[in-house]
């Protein structure tokens, strides 16, 4: 039975749970020792006070104050990266000017929101970007037709008080820039004809836009002034703090992109079509047209043996994890690739600084390289397990294995992961993942710490039928690509690449290398509950055996409790004890029935996946508590909802999935929306209304199996989920 390496660490944890709950709370209590030492450890290196950051509390949608409160993208951001380092931020909010006197004289070790200069360098460590902002043009409807920069010679040009790209704009002198220290002024004044455009980042534009209903208003384009590139919002530390930077960008590079989707999802939403990140410009594409006359293409330098995640097949063809991700990229963005062979990661990184190779499709990102390479924001984000001989029981906390032998793969920051996050333990470097495992099967080694996929690929490839997965880690293994440091015009090439995949695209590819196997796990609970019926029967018997006259009465009675009993586990068993809908279990159970139904006498069957809007926003303003109370009232509407014949059920999360037997597409489609619209006008007693966002499809021949039926309504929810409280039919959408 096959996993996606998404649910590991989920399903690890629920048997656990389910067999040994005591054993579950020391974990907690372990969990918690460790990110207290981890915090005590690298404070050690700042002090007992908390590092102070710098932000904007004017720089909405990232930082910004509403009734006093700041919040925020950025704002989230740094929560997440205290989880991730062990570091403690007071963050001191201002404007820009404040923001950046107070770094520049020590008030403050970071500055967030701060764009890359060659000027800044002097008194800043940058991390990589946190987010990139296409900068454009806003005007008034029917005010100018905007084509180009020429457009605004003569006019009265608004911009933000201190932006980099001011010193462009004033090369041309007959632009007349006003700068506008309050961001909610900008837009207004454009509205209010006091100024004839806005040159801003789009999310401030849009988000300003919807805000203030200004309906005059209109994105025109990107500003074409070649020097003015993509706005680079970094996490900028003071110079002389290095061991800081490397933690934080350590950080950074620890949180995984679905993390970051979900901020986006919160807080940025998308930009329009024509100014997605996915979108190149006309010198990007002049570049790639250069490398395809005069190499074939990008050249990229691989790993010739990581497997699976970067390696050279025995063609020596690109292969892996990241060869199927930039064969998406190439498709998608019409970029060419061909591959730099070499025999070593040593001599790739070789030919990418002499020339000979352009871009390293996969590393793990280091402060060691950083000098080297510049590296895109990490794509993919695999979970990190630990592999034993099969005779080992479950290991809820690496803690545990305190003066045991654990080998690894010496690579990137999970050097600095395992050896800062569990000091008292001893890491051995194996080479390999295949040599680190066999030292486990010879019992050199009692366990292996490395990434799901690797794990996986070297037990089915090399037959390492006695190890198995025993443990899941909280830290994961972050995957980049790199170029040579400083070739920023690819490096935007390569990120805008693989921001056009989606990020359950990207996993999809992860989970057709990966493929672990578990033995089925009896619930003690249900055991017990059934045992002790049977015994609680058995006793009835030998109570009232001296009373003959009523034992027949008896015996049925309990013969009759015994049965509900078992009734009420099978229940159990299929149901979400949360909501009272089927659970994922029963739902796949299903499913699969269904797809023999079909196979078998063609009856169609549809799906329609349904996922919350912002559901995280209710549970950070309510409550977990009220979260719950949401979720089990909207699984009410949809059980009201649907039709007899449908069966819903909770998929996981705040997601739902209701099947739909004998249905077609346009069924399935009305139904979908029918759910949309009564609950967004059900009353949740929130202060603001609840939407959903539902993706459907139907069964066909070509899916080959659920897997591809549900990832085709996955990407019809995905689509939904771009501008949320929509129906979307999967099989319409494209990669």
């Amino acid at each position: 039975m096959s996993f996606s390496y998404r649910t590991l660490s989920f399903l690890l944890l629920f048997v656990f749970a389910g067999l040994c709950p005591p054993l579950l709370a020391e974990s907690q209590k372990g969990t918690t020792s460790q990110q207290n030492s981890i915090t005590a450890n690298r404070m050690q290196s700042y002090g007992p006070e908390p590092v102070k950051v710098a932000t904007l509390n004017n720089f909405p949608p990232f930082s910004f104050r509403v009734k006093g409160k700041l919040m925020g993208f950025t704002i989230d951001y740094l929560h997440l990266l205290e989880q991730k380092t062990g570091l403690a931020f007071e963050i001191i909010d201002g404007t820009w000017e404040q923001n950046l006197r107070r770094f520049k004289s020590g008030e403050v070790d970071l500055v967030t929101a701060i764009s890359y200069t060659k000027g800044r360098t002097s008194f800043t460590r940058f991390t990589e970007p946190y987010y990139i902002i296409p900068t454009v043009v806003y005007i008034r409807e029917g005010s100018f037709a905007y084509q180009g920069v020429r457009d605004l010679r003569g006019k009265t040009v608004g911009i933000e008080t201190g932006v980099f790209y001011k010193e462009y704009l004033q090369e041309y002198p007959t632009i007349k820039i006003r700068e506008v220290e309050d961001t909610n002024e900008l837009l207004k004044q454009l509205s209010f004809a006091e100024i004839d455009a806005v040159v801003t980042n789009i999310n401030i534009g849009n988000y300003m836009k919807k805000k203030h209903m200004l309906e005059n208003v209109t994105l025109a384009g990107r500003i074409d002034i070649p020097a003015i590139k993509d706005e680079d919002l970094r996490i900028g530390v003071r110079r002389e703090l290095p061991e800081l930077h490397s933690v934080v960008q350590d950080g950074i590079n620890q949180i995984s992109p679905r993390e970051y989707k979900s901020l986006q999802d919160r807080w940025v939403g998308f930009t329009p079509s024509t100014m997605l990140q996915g979108n190149l410009l006309p010198e990007e594409y002049a570049l790639i047209e250069r490398y395809r006359h005069k190499y074939g293409g990008f050249r990229l330098g691989c790993h010739p043996a990581w497997y699976p995640i970067d390696f050279l097949d025995s063609a020596k063809s690109h292969a892996g994890i990241a060869a199927d991700v930039f064969s998406l990229v190439s498709r998608k963005q019409k970029t060419p690739f061909t591959v730099k062979e070499t025999d070593s990661f040593h001599q790739s990184l070789t030919a990418l600084q002499s020339g000979k190779a352009d871009v390293i499709p996969a590393v793990v990102p280091t402060t060691r390289l950083r000098d080297k390479l510049s590296f895109t924001k990490p794509y993919l984000s695999l979970p990190l397990v630990i592999a034993t001989r099969n005779s080992e029981i479950f290991i809820n906390d690496l803690n545990s294995l305190d003066n045991k032998r654990i080998g690894y793969v010496k690579r990137g920051v999970l050097v600095r992961t395992l050896t800062q996050n569990y000091p008292r333990l001893s890491f051995f470097d194996a080479g390999s993942v295949r040599e680190g495992l066999q030292r486990v099967r010879d019992k050199r080694d009692f366990a292996f710490v490395g990434s799901i996929p690797a794990i996986s690929y070297a037990i089915q490839n090399h037959s390492f039928y006695n190890i198995k997965v025993s443990g899941t880690l909280t830290e994961t293994l972050p995957i980049a690509a790199a170029v040579k440091k400083g070739n920023d015009d690819l490096l935007r090439i390569v990120q805008k690449g693989l921001n056009s995949i989606p990020l359950q695209t990207r996993e999809n590819v992860v989970d057709n290398w990966t493929s672990i196997r578990f033995d089925e796990k009896v619930d003690s609970r249900i055991v017990w509950s059934v045992v002790g019926g049977a015994a609680l029967a058995v006793l009835l018997v030998v109570v009232w055996n001296r009373n003959i006259k009523s034992l027949n009465t008896r015996i049925s009675e309990a013969n009759l409790l015994l049965a509900q009993k078992n009734r009420q586990l099978e229940k159990l068993s299929v149901t979400d004890k949360l909501t009272g809908l089927y659970n994922r279990s029963k739902l796949e159970t299903v499913l699969e029935e269904e797809r023999k139904r079909f196979d078998r006498i063609g009856t169609p069957f549809s799906i329609i996946i349904l996922d919350i809007d912002r559901f995280k926003s209710i549970n950070d303003a309510y409550g977990h508590v009220t979260g719950d109370k949401i979720l089990k009232m909207v699984a009410g509407r949809i059980g009201q909802r649907a039709r007899e014949v449908d069966i819903a059920g909770r998929w996981g999360g705040e997601e739902f999935l209701i099947i739909c037997p004998g249905t077609d597409e346009h069924g399935a489609g009305r139904l979908a929306e029918d759910i949309r619209l009564d609950l967004q006008e059900h009353d949740f007693g929130l202060e603001r209304g609840l939407t959903v966002s539902a993706g459907y499809a139907a069964y066909k021949e070509t899916d080959q199996g659920i897997e591809g039926f549900v990832n085709a309504a996955d990407k019809g929810l995905y689509q939904a989920k771009i501008q949320r409280n929509r129906v979307v039919n999967g099989r319409e959408t494209g990669d």
